[in-house]
């Protein structure tokens, strides 16, 4: 076999195995979603925000309810994609607790969960943002980036999040355009 063949079925091969995965992806993106698997695994959503958002000081998103307005959000979605894409990646994300440390999510320790939302965080990177666009447009967002931007607009829209994990005015009487930050303070909240 000459070089130019050899390159040439090899290169045939990369994208049919390129096409043949996003084409899978593609298709498991778009089907019927699983709605009731979310009810069902109201505790793992609710670890998982508490461990996006930790309890301190402050209180955490377990407290703050974020996992039920996770379900709502996601439930209420009009696109299939990103329902499709969140339930998917709670079943990953068993899949690989299981796999890499043959406990559940909910059953690990701190560290342990940490690691596995890196995992996950590092899967949903991508190094070109001309092609994460892409993928986005097609594929839908990844699931750690819908979870991430649920429990952050979760929490910060709560009652509890708004009240005490954040600075609150319920009444602000006057707009200060420019404030020096003050180390220690609070990020603002509006409502």
């Amino acid at each position: 076999m000459n070089r130019k063949k050899f390159i040439g079925s090899i290169a045939i091969i990369s994208v049919g195995s390129l096409a043949s995965y996003y084409g899978f992806k593609f298709f498991k993106s778009i089907g019927t979603p699983d709605i009731n698997y979310l009810e069902k695994n109201k505790a793992l959503i609710a670890d998982l925000c508490e461990a996006i958002i930790p309890k301190t000081d402050s209180p955490g998103a377990k407290m703050a309810m974020v996992h039920e307005y996770i379900i709502y959000a996601i439930s209420q979605s009009r696109d299939i994609k990103h329902k499709n894409n969140f339930i998917n990646g709670l079943k990953d994300l068993q899949d690989y607790s299981l796999s890499k440390f043959n406990l559940e999510f909910s059953k690990l320790n701190k560290s342990q969960q940490s690691e596995i939302l890196k995992h996950f965080q590092n899967k949903a990177k991508s190094y070109n943002a001309k092609v994460e666009k892409i993928q986005n447009k097609i594929l839908g967002k990844p699931f750690f980036t819908i979870l991430r931007e649920t429990t952050t607009i979760g929490y910060c829209t709560s009652v509890i999040g708004a009240q005490q994990g954040l600075a609150y005015d319920y009444v602000p009487t006057k707009f200060i355009a420019c404030s020096d930050y003050v180390k220690g303070q609070k990020s603002w909240a509006t409502k």
